[in-house]
């Protein structure tokens, strides 16, 4: 298997973007931003909270895999991997020309804990994905954890953390025991059974679902998750976690964009004002946010931006926004209850 974080030179004006995002796997359902603009460092900084779906496709083939790994396992003996492992990291991947790993400043505490090759966490846990293809395909549901990878680029991720949804009040509507069977009385289970219930409510039910969405990227952590970031992904993986149903559904990841992020332009207006705006190509969000950006993956979005008071945050969407401000006047908080799909221009601050 190809190493998903070589570094590649593309022509804007020739090459396609690469789509490094394993949506036949897992679906971002919904985004919600947190976000504070830095527009004297050129940085907004601030943390997103991923609502996840399981692709209809990747469950079908789970349970196809489930029917016949009790014949699998009679039929075929799975050998630790050998030659056929190769490296997630490259130390090319992160170097320091590419600049994708450099934290000199880390904004409200957080301390950069990664290594040169831009590995986080247990290396050793982190250290390998199986290209082995046989009848108990190992990728899948063999001795490799699974990985999710989401299509980033310009970024400098923090952290990234499961979020207890569990513990958000009234969220056990969406819990109840006659929706929770067998194994998924367990918490893992639990939580994401939560976020299948929200992410699937009726179309009718959008103003509940919007509010319990703001209210579940708030809630507490219950623990960490290894990644690793290169020039076009970020890769997250849970230890102990092989299949992606297994995958914890709701992710918050925090982050902070570059100033030559190519997601962004901070230029002046006609005034000769700050102002910075999203300029939808060549690279389209992913240097705004982690995303998923091949076409299949359709989510919705809501957002709240932080910024100076002396500067307007406009977004796209149907939706006004709901402004306040901080209580020494200094400071503009905006939240967008947007409720369409993300689209490449999306943000203009001036």
């Amino acid at each position: 298997m190809e190493d998903r974080h070589t570094e590649m030179e593309l022509d804007f004006t020739k090459d396609d973007l690469p789509l490094m995002a394993n949506t036949n796997h897992m679906l971002v359902k919904h985004y919600v931003l947190d976000l504070d603009v830095d527009v004297k460092n050129k940085v907004i900084e601030g943390k997103i909270v991923l609502f996840f779906g399981n692709d209809s496709r990747e469950e079908v083939r789970e349970q196809m895999e489930e029917a016949g790994r009790s014949w699998s396992d009679e039929t075929c003996q799975v050998q630790a991997p050998e030659s056929g492992s190769v490296p997630v990291s490259n130390a090319s991947a992160c170097s320091p020309e590419s600049g994708c790993n450099d934290f000199a400043v880390c904004g409200k505490g957080e301390n950069d804990t990664s290594d040169k090759n831009g590995s986080h966490g247990n290396r050793e846990q982190a250290s390998g994905i199986s290209s082995s293809k046989n009848c108990c395909d190992i990728e899948i549901h063999g001795n490799e954890d699974f990985s999710l990878v989401l299509d980033c680029c310009d970024l400098s991720v923090l952290k990234v953390e499961e979020v207890d949804v569990s513990l958000v009040p009234g969220v056990e509507e969406f819990a109840s025991p006659a929706k929770l069977t067998g194994s998924s009385q367990d918490a893992r289970d639990r939580r994401n059974q939560i976020v299948h219930e929200l992410v699937t409510l009726p179309a009718d039910h959008w103003k509940e679902q919007l509010d319990y969405y703001r209210r579940c990227s708030r809630a507490p952590a219950c623990g960490e998750l290894l990644f690793v970031t290169g020039s076009w992904s970020l890769e997250i993986r849970k230890a102990g976690v092989q299949l992606p149903k297994d995958f914890p559904h709701a992710l918050r990841i925090w982050y902070k964009t570059k100033p030559g992020g190519r997601s962004l332009s901070w230029t002046t207006d006609q005034n000769d004002r700050p102002c910075v705006y999203t300029v939808g190509s060549p690279i389209n969000n992913r240097a705004l946010f982690p995303c998923q950006e091949p076409p299949v993956a359709m989510s919705t979005w809501q957002a709240t931006v932080r910024t100076d008071a002396c500067f307007v945050v406009l977004m796209s969407g149907e939706n006004s926004a709901e402004l306040t401000e901080s209580e020494e006047g200094t400071a503009c908080i905006c939240h967008f209850p947007i409720w369409n799909q993300m689209e490449r221009y999306c943000l203009i601050l001036e």
